[in-house]
């Protein structure tokens, strides 16, 4: 299966539907990773996901915001169509990953859009890329820089995952979402959950413990907003403006009635929320130029 993929590359290929254009970036380790772009004009938003997700839990957005944005989404190493040859998966090779497709694709201003996982991995490449990035969009993500996750939490995590992937990912995102929505999301994202790299998956869970959320956000030196789910603890973790504010340009809007996933489970309010930030970001880039 990883050979088929890497064939297009391999041939330079290009598939056009319409004004979506799919390709592969190589990051700089080697690994292949699949792209598409779609529309023209504004600031190029790149749109990362998740651990364990891909490209399409952007569904409802690449349509939207492609009517006058270039929009391009991607799929991270060891997640959907993208390579898994990689000897060290943390969240530094994955920024590598965002980085070999906004230089393949010579964008020069980009609003760099990420969810969970994406969120840390975004903020690593836009240190990777000044001049470039205009900004950070989390999604339910970067809650509290000072958040330190329990001792063993992860590795227990890690290893019920290891023992049994399917029943434990299903355990694992059912409380994730908020209750009364959508009942065929969280089958819908444990369906794609369940095709990402194992050993990707697991070596990246483990990763999180390692992450150094106050050097993130300050090295990353670009406005950095979030778009998160209303605290409900002990279910969902509070995003701490206040404290994130020591170490970046930081503010959020938080929405009710939502979970983890706000793109998947409320795309119409979700899209209001981003479009309202994306808009004050270009506007604040605009009065910053010369």
């Amino acid at each position: 299966m990883r050979l088929l993929l890497l064939l297009p590359l391999a041939a330079g290929a290009c598939r056009s539907a319409g004004s979506r254009v799919e390709d592969f970036a190589r990051s700089a380790d080697g690994v292949p990773i699949g792209y598409d772009v779609r529309g023209r004009g504004g600031a190029a938003l790149v749109f990362v996901h998740g651990w364990c997700g891909d490209r399409s839990y952007w569904r409802n957005q690449v349509g939207e915001f492609s009517s006058d944005h270039r929009v391009v989404t991607l799929d991270l190493g060891g997640h959907g169509a993208s390579g898994a040859n990689r000897k060290a998966w943390d969240f530094s090779a994955l920024a590598g990953d965002v980085v070999a497709v906004v230089e393949r694709l010579d964008l020069p201003g980009v609003i760099l859009v990420g969810h969970s996982m994406g969120g840390p991995v975004s903020l690593l490449a836009a240190s990777r890329m000044p001049g470039r990035t205009i900004a950070v969009v989390g999604v339910d993500t970067i809650h509290d820089a000072e958040f330190e996750t329990p001792a063993g939490w992860l590795e227990e995590a890690a290893r019920s995952l290891d023992a049994d992937f399917r029943t434990s990912m299903r355990g694992f995102v059912g409380p994730m979402f908020e209750e009364g929505g959508d009942p065929s999301l969280p089958e819908w994202v444990c369906a794609r959950a369940e095709r990402t790299d194992r050993t990707a998956a697991l070596a990246l869970l483990r990763a999180f413990q390692a992450y150094d959320a106050k050097a993130a956000l300050a090295g990353a030196e670009v406005p950095v907003r979030c778009i998160n789910a209303a605290a409900k603890p002990p279910r969902r973790m509070a995003t701490a403006v206040a404290t994130n504010r020591k170490y970046a340009d930081f503010d959020a809007i938080l929405l009710e009635r939502v979970g983890h996933f706000p793109h998947l489970e409320r795309p119409r309010e979700f899209n209001a929320a981003l479009r309202a930030v994306i808009l004050r970001l270009e506007e604040e880039a605009a009065r910053r130029r010369p």
